[in-house]
């Protein structure tokens, strides 16, 4: 059931109508009707959570399920027993059989041939064991969405969950259950202990929201996928060294206009419950470095690893070499989440390199600065030395020197995602040469594809106040008139939706 499908909307439309009436099915006078009010809300919306997943495999609801309730469990156990031995034990076990289940289906086949490859080395010849079963969608959000629950639960910064329906429907939750955000239970589950509301202004915004995701989805993802971007990496001999260029820059947009896309219509679909899910895009392509990128892109996933990975290593408090280990070791798994396949493995090492190089270019020039140590590169102390100049007495660098970081930034983003778009290495290998290639025409790329992609980049670089001007004139507009806005961007959509939806990018992961 996919966002950008009738299907999804009416099923959206009858669980919100729904919901709401049991809320004002009757006055909540006292507090056991309350209860009973609230409990009833809860089940109806996990219920229909549940069709909405399975909807998808029907037996893969079992898996989501029994995390569940596992993580359920092993929070009411945390909040009952002192030992902290014990705590471990607990933590341990949830941990097992959260990444148990996330390493069987998702990990299991890459690991088993790269051992089998490797053991070749020396000789030894055996047939790597393959599971051939489809990847649960969403298994590695909601895998991390309920690790997140009991780690802070075992380090008592998060009362255990009593109501195993408030658990429940903070795990299954549909709008962001199989392509995130990823919601941390601290910042959902305090808002079902209050009564949900809803108000034109919330109303407003969530559909402003839903209407920007699938102009994101429809126009600037799907379009631009279909006519270029899954051509060239499906065949890459047929298009030209300037075409497979544009291809490259078509799938930067495509990626980001699909995934960002998700989140507002999971947003805006939430904000119609009264509910509210993170950002999960801070505008990536504005990053001046590719540290800053990674804080700006899938902002819960950087933000997750983070605070359960890298500052549990001890960050940067363990000196410098650990420091370099804690953040490679992040933006590793950074890729390795999004794939169990070498061009993941590859590119999450890029980012890693990109990033160390980054911290170490800017301690080096603290340092430097004040004459405790020159630079051992060369190459670092030339980038820092132009640094210098360009800044010269002010504080931050001009706006030129801005763009330029941000252009620089931008084209490694580009260039290092030929990995995480291509099928294998040897697609990868493939699309790589025929950027040298001699032909430089771009005849396959038409003029509305030319007008969808600057179009789309472009907006990307709009101050955020031209579309906070726009959600708000939207927001004040009355009923009749936002519905007929709504029904012009229908209309629009039609103009570009392909024949079938297409999926978003991120259920694959």
């Amino acid at each position: 059931m996919l966002f950008n499908s009738l299907d999804y909307f009416a099923f959206l439309g009858l669980t919100v109508a729904g919901f709401w009436a049991i809320r004002f099915a009757g006055p909540e006078r006292d507090e056991g009707s309350r209860t009973r009010g609230a409990s009833l809300r809860l089940l109806f919306v996990f219920l229909a959570s549940c069709v909405f997943y399975m909807a998808w495999n029907p037996v893969y609801i079992v898996l989501i399920l029994s995390s569940t309730v596992l993580d359920y469990g092993i929070g009411l156990q945390l909040g009952r027993v002192s030992s902290q031995r014990s705590k471990k034990a607990l933590l341990a076990v949830s941990l097992t059989g959260n990444l148990g289940l996330l390493g069987v289906f998702k990990y299991f086949n890459f690991f088993s041939e790269a051992t089998a490859d490797a053991l070749s080395l020396f000789g030894v010849s055996i047939e790597a064991p393959v599971l051939d079963v489809l990847l649960p969608v969403g298994i590695s959000f909601y895998t991390f969405q309920t690790l997140s629950y009991t780690i802070d639960v075992y380090r008592g910064r998060l009362q255990p969950v009593k109501n195993p329906l408030e658990f429940a429907f903070y795990v299954t939750f549909f709008p962001q259950l199989v392509a995130g955000p990823i919601v941390r239970a601290a910042e959902f589950l305090p808002q079902l202990k209050r009564p949900p509301w809803l108000d034109r202004t919330r109303v407003g915004h969530g559909l402003f929201l839903i209407a920007l995701g699938l102009i994101k989805k429809v126009i600037f993802a799907d379009f631009v996928s279909v006519n270029l971007v899954d051509r060239v990496f499906v065949d890459p001999e047929a298009f030209t060294g300037l075409e497979t260029l544009i291809g490259l820059y078509g799938f930067t947009l495509q990626i980001y206009a699909d995934f960002s896309g998700y989140t507002d219509v999971a947003r805006g679909s939430a904000m119609l419950f009264g509910l509210e899910l993170p950002k999960n895009f801070d505008r990536p392509y504005q990053a001046t470095s590719v540290a800053e990128f990674w804080r700006r892109w899938h902002m819960t996933l950087s933000s997750w690893l983070r605070d359960y990975l890298y500052f549990p290593l001890g960050g940067s408090r363990s000196g410098e070499l650990r420091t370099y280990v804690n953040l490679w070791l992040t933006l590793f798994l950074i890729g390795l989440w999004h794939g169990a396949s070498w061009t993941f493995v590859i590119y999450g090492n890029l980012q890693a390199a990109a990033v160390l190089f980054n911290r170490y270019l800017a301690r080096e020039r603290k340092l430097s600065k004040e004459g405790t140590s020159p630079p051992v590169f060369a190459l670092a102390q030339a980038w820092n030395q132009l640094n210098d100049a360009v800044r010269g007495d002010r504080d931050r660098d001009p706006i030129w020197a801005t763009v330029f970081k941000i252009l620089l930034t931008l084209q490694f983003v580009v260039f290092s995602r030929i990995l995480f778009r291509a099928s294998d290495l040897d697609n990868a290998s493939l699309v790589t040469s025929r950027l040298f290639s001699d032909t430089w025409s771009a005849a396959q790329v038409s003029p509305q594809l030319w007008a969808v992609l600057l179009v789309g980049m472009l907006m990307h670089y709009l101050p955020k106040s031209q579309l906070e001007w726009i959600r708000a004139r939207f927001v004040q507009l009355p009923p009749w008139a936002q519905g007929i806005a709504l029904a012009v961007v229908g209309v629009i959509l039609a103009f570009y939706v392909t024949a079938e939806a297409v999926p978003y990018i991120y259920f694959q992961f």
